[in-house]
């Protein structure tokens, strides 16, 4: 992996002031008291270079390195990432992070899971790029195949399990993923990949980095790919839906040293894709998906501490084909603007604190109401204040604690049919949600260290759950589905233990944890109506709603053992439990007991020798049970998934140092392979070329 130590001044210079920035961005964060240059888009290079492993901001939003973070977390670096068999992000995610779950219900439509909990438009995890939040409030879910990155960019993917809503948010109740690109002022990130695979897939994807001196750089990424999905067995009312995925993106990211002390950063961005994927009704339709984004920030050093500010604009569109000439559908925005400060109290003493504002809003855009014409509009007003202490009593004992309070405000502000069970000035709500994450992290020695977690996370209801109307129609009835805006946020609790040992005897580290997770207020759809009625017409109408339906507990523990060898050899192994005890509603209507695996276990391999590079990557996963839609019956029901073995691989040849022909592959054992309830998953290879200048 190229790395640069570059800040500013000419080309392939390694200046003193980039090291001294370095060293002192990380002391602050581990207690050293020296002054620290502005910034807002951090030297992961330089610092990772300096230190000898990688550093991050996505355990309590300053810098640490990897092997001091309180928290359950892996870094997946950029070499890893070139090591895989796929540029699919959440199929990296899957290869080389235990306790993850990855669902794939179509060639490029993925819901990434941890411990237990997994769904259709999985509204757990929380998905960030550079500190950007591209999870949409609509449904809380992250569309996976519209990310608007190429991965040939990506510097690091760093992804925190367990609930992370006192830094990140009610959205982080179940972890964070933040994908971390290369900065446009400390790297130079030039790329062109070309690719063509199974599934009639053509890929190509390009970045370049233009350097404006002393003053600062910008970047530009752009790529797309076309293909067909799979032409797995699916319910014969769904193929009516049936499309090819398609995917176009382009971004825009500049950082700017206006002074020493302040820089600033802008960001625009814009992707449409289209495909396939299972909706929250546990269907698998269309999905035709736009999104773009403005973002500015600036981060000023003072004498008060690091000030910086991060604002920007998300727009999302999202039309679902449930029959070919029908299409629900809706807008999405929000706004986001925060202030944060950190500063140090004498040496052994590191805090952040920080105000956010959020507006978010949903309008429907379906213009096929069956009962009158309606077009409602969810919004909601987030208030937020947060703070992080990090404490070093002594050198090997690290004390992080982070509060968050969120004030939610919402109404709905659109225009209802006139059947609406519920109504508009019905939808205010006010919740006050409070947030916490605690963690004692202790170096035993150079080789041993151990950490003590405790999290509470909020998972607030999404936009829809809030405040979404629509209906429609079978031979027998009206379907109505209606948003219910007395539901109670979802609380997460995880209790954790955490232990690393290095064993320099096998160039390895060995990492165990064991977690205990307590979730209340789970919200569901009502198995039954809420009220049947009939209103100017011969059929009656079921309105349904979501409602807390219980709780559920979880629990379970990883193990892993990774490590390199001088001779270019690589290995990580691992080996995830997950258990969940559901209450009886909650078992019946959304059934998590059996949505992950209990046991899964993952091996990866990889040697490289001269020109050529050979890696390995295994997973053994047994059954599972998720729900399974059907257009055909009333109430959507578990259905089983035996257990399955996968293998992927990658073969890469360096034609030069900066040119890689690859051929990547997952599933490359089994033409088809079932593993999920949804359309069973094909063999994918995909040829790659790469040039990096």
């Amino acid at each position: 992996m190229r790395r640069h130590m570059k800040l500013w001044g000419p080309p392939m210079r390694k200046s003193l002031l980039s090291v001294s920035y370095s060293v002192a961005v990380l002391a602050f964060a581990c207690g050293i008291n020296t002054p620290a240059q502005a910034q807002v888009s951090m030297d992961y290079g330089a610092l990772q270079e300096l230190f000898g492993e990688p550093v991050t901001t996505s355990a309590t939003g300053t810098p640490q390195r990897a092997s001091e973070v309180a928290t359950t977390m892996t870094i997946i670096t950029a070499d890893e990432i070139k090591h895989a068999s796929s540029r699919s992000i959440p199929q990296i995610i899957g290869e080389l992070v235990p306790g993850m779950d990855i669902m794939q219900t179509s060639a490029t439509a993925f819901e990434v899971g941890a411990r237990g909990y997994q769904q259709p438009m999985q509204p757990r995890f929380l998905v960030l790029i550079d500190g950007r939040q591209v999870f949409v409030d609509d449904y809380s879910r992250t569309v996976w195949d519209n990310l608007p990155i190429n991965i040939d960019d990506v510097r690091q993917i760093e992804v925190v399990k367990g609930p992370a809503s006192a830094l990140f948010g009610s959205n982080a109740a179940g972890g964070v993923v933040n994908i971390v690109t290369y900065s446009p002022l400390y790297d130079n990130s030039n790329a062109v990949t070309v690719g063509l695979g199974s599934q009639n897939t053509v890929v190509g994807d390009a970045v370049a980095t233009a350097k404006l001196g002393s003053f600062g750089g910008i970047k530009l990424t752009a790529g797309g790919m076309n293909g067909d999905d799979f032409h797995t067995s699916r319910e014969v009312a769904e193929l009516a839906t049936y499309t090819n995925p398609q995917h176009r993106y382009i971004t825009q990211s500049s950082v700017f040293q206006l002074a020493p002390n302040v820089q600033a950063n802008t960001e625009l961005t814009y992707a449409e894709s289209k495909g396939m994927f299972a909706d929250y009704a546990d269907l698998v339709d269309r999905n035709d998906f736009t999104t773009y984004s403005a973002r500015v920030g600036f981060g000023w050093q003072t004498p008060y501490g690091q000030i910086s500010n991060n604002t920007y604009l998300n727009h999302a569109e999202a039309s679902t084909y449930t029959a070919p000439a029908v299409a629900l559908g809706g807008a999405t925005d929000l706004i986001v603007s925060s202030l944060e400060d950190q500063f140090k109290l004498g040496v052994d003493h590191s805090f952040r604190v920080a105000l956010e504002y959020r507006h978010k809003t949903f309008t429907d855009m379906n213009g096929t109401a069956l009962l009158a014409p309606s077009a409602p509009r969810t919004e909601e007003d987030v208030f937020t204040g947060s703070g992080t202490w990090v404490w070093h009593p002594t050198e090997p004992l690290t004390i992080t604690n982070a509060l968050r309070l969120d004030h939610v405000a919402g109404e709905q502000t659109g225009t209802l049919p006139y059947d609406s069970f519920v109504s508009a000035n019905q939808y205010g709500h006010d919740v006050n949600a409070l947030s916490v994450n605690s963690a004692v992290n202790y170096k035993v020695d150079d080789f041993n260290a151990l950490r003590l977690s405790y999290g509470r996370g909020i998972q607030l209801p999404s936009l829809v759950e809030y405040g979404f109307n629509f209906a429609f129609s079978s031979p027998s009835s009206i379907y109505s589905q209606e948003g219910n805006p007395n539901l109670k946020p979802t609380i997460v609790q995880n209790y954790e233990i955490g232990y690393d040992r290095k064993l320099p005897a096998l160039d390895s580290t060995a990492k165990f944890s064991v977690y205990y997770q307590i979730n209340q207020d789970i919200v569901a759809e009502t198995a039954l109506p809420v009220a049947i009625r009939f209103v100017g017409g011969p059929l009656p109408i079921a309105t349904f709603q979501e409602i807390n339906v219980g709780n559920s507990e979880g629990w379970g523990g990883e193990l892993e053992l990774q490590g390199t060898h001088p001779l270019g050899f690589r290995w990580d192994t691992s080996y995830s439990y997950s258990s969940v005890a559901d209450s009886q509603t909650v078992k019946e209507l959304v059934g998590y007991d059996k949505s992950t695996p209990t046991h899964h276990l993952r091996l990866s391999l990889g040697y490289t020798t001269g020109k050529w590079d050979f890696d390995g990557h295994g997973q053994l996963v047994t059954a599972s049970a998720l729900q399974r839609g059907s257009l055909t019956s009333t109430y959507n029901i578990p259905t089983p998934v035996s257990g399955y073995a996968s293998l992927g691989g990658r073969i890469g040849y360096n034609i030069r140092d900066t040119m890689t022909l690859a051929v990547m592959g997952t599933n490359v054992t089994n033409a088809v392979t079932v593993t999920s309830p949804y359309p069973a998953v094909e063999r994918q290879v995909l040829v790659s070329l790469t040039n990096k200048f």
